[in-house]
Order: structure tokens, then sequence, then C-alpha cells
């Protein structure tokens, strides 16, 4: 069931947007220290004031530590966690919640070389 948000900025008429986060990182890379201190500090906080998100964490040896952020309607957004400390980690994760992956549309007419 999803639960109702009040307020805030990740909603589209009181249903939350994000559904998955998926954090991958290394167990002894030193890019993944701040991740794997998230993992053992903040992670059961986080996952119990938000339980409309499905939070999974996953081993990647010898690669650089990223998150992935899959949405309702919108598609995926990725981020790099590279070299963050915890509380850095823990501000990423809270943009991801609180935004939408809002495709770029192109404003400009195309460029055209001939008049006509």
């Amino acid at each position: 069931p999803a639960q109702l948000c009040v307020g805030a900025e990740m909603c589209s008429r009181g249903v939350w947007q994000l559904r998955t986060l998926l954090l991958k990182y290394c167990d002894y890379g030193g890019s993944s220290q701040g991740v794997r201190d998230w993992i053992s500090t903040q992670l059961a906080p986080f996952a119990k004031a938000n339980p409309q998100i499905e939070i999974i964490a996953s081993r990647q040896p010898g690669r650089h530590p990223h998150v992935k952020a899959r949405y309702l309607a919108d598609g995926d957004k990725a981020l790099s966690l590279k070299g963050l400390s915890w509380q850095q980690v823990s501000m990423r994760l809270q943009f991801l919640r609180d935004s939408r992956p809002v495709r770029l549309r192109k404003w400009d007419k195309p460029f055209r070389s001939t008049p006509s």
C-alpha cells in the first residue's frame, strides 16, 4: 500500500514517485567507505522513515559505489557515491527521494542551413 504524502516535493497527487533505491558498493574499497558507514548507521532509520521505498544494498567487488533510483512513472536516475562521507550519501539519497527524473526537452528549433 502506498503511503500518502503531504507537502512533499516528490509527490504527484499524493503518491510517492520513488519506488526503489538500489545501492551498489564494495566491501573493501576506500571510495565505498561512506556508503558502508551509511548502511551500518543510517539505513534502518531511513527505511523506517520511508516505508514506501524498497531499499536494496548489494556488493559489487572492485567497483565504485553508486545508487540507482527507480521511479513510478518517470524512469530511472543514477548518481555516483564515489568518495562521499556518510552525511553526503544521506544528502544524495534525500535528494533522490525528493526529486523526479524529469526528462529534458529540447526547446530550440533545429538549425536550418538553407532558408525556405
